[in-house]
């Protein structure tokens, strides 16, 4: 067994082997065949929409107000009319609505990481959360990571998003391990309320192995 020491999140015990999540990047398909792109990225902002929707109802029934504020606030996100309406400049140039939604979101992101505002700034992850949702959503590729295992594991992720915390079970998730993050980030409090063991560890991929015990 190997040991590491990290900023911790929420702290606690867990023991056992660790399990990779590695970070998935979108394998954009051909959206050309589809002509109104418009209407393909109205879709997939509803569907997202929807999604958060019954990620707020589970958390109004099971955790406190505060992860049901969080969820409320990825909705606002997903359609921010300011987003939108660049998403719909970028599609009227010729972008399909995958590039465009990405350019315009990633302009907002961009927006955000320059503020010095160490609050404004720690909602970067919040709004890549929110907006990698939708652009899931127009490739149809399902956006929750849903782990179960027969013995539960220490999760090992870039780095923490709240729609990913908020999905771990502790039945099959006994600690988080993350190579990036802050413990004022979203992700963060849905991890304490959790009680899920967690800490940040940077570099952790190139230290810690898929089976790995810690």
């Amino acid at each position: 067994m190997k040991q590491y020491n990290g900023l911790t999140i929420q702290s606690g015990i867990a023991y056992g082997k660790v399990y990779y999540v590695s970070s998935t990047s979108n394998k954009e398909s051909n959206l050309y065949l589809l002509i109104n792109q418009k209407a393909v990225l109205d879709q997939a902002s509803e569907s997202s929409i929807q999604a958060i929707e019954r990620l707020v109802e589970t958390s109004e029934s099971e955790y406190n107000d505060t992860i049901k504020m969080i969820f409320e606030a990825h909705k606002l996100m997903v359609n921010d009319p300011l987003l939108i309406e660049k998403a719909y400049q970028y599609i009227q140039e010729g972008k399909n609505a995958y590039e465009a939604y990405q350019l315009a979101a990633n302009e907002f992101i961009d927006q955000f990481r320059e503020l010095t505002d160490d609050y404004f700034r720690y909602r970067v992850i919040d709004i890549q959360d929110a907006t990698d949702r939708v652009l899931y959503a127009i490739q149809d590729v399902e956006y929750e990571i849903n782990l179960s295992f027969d013995s539960p594991k220490i999760v090992l992720v870039e780095e923490m998003k709240p729609s990913m915390i908020f999905g771990f079970e502790k039945k099959h998730v006994m600690g988080v391990i993350a190579e990036k993050g802050s413990v004022n980030q979203h992700a963060s409090m849905i991890a304490q309320s959790k009680a899920i063991p967690s800490m940040l560890i940077p570099n952790a991929s190139a230290l810690i192995k898929n089976n790995d015990f810690v």
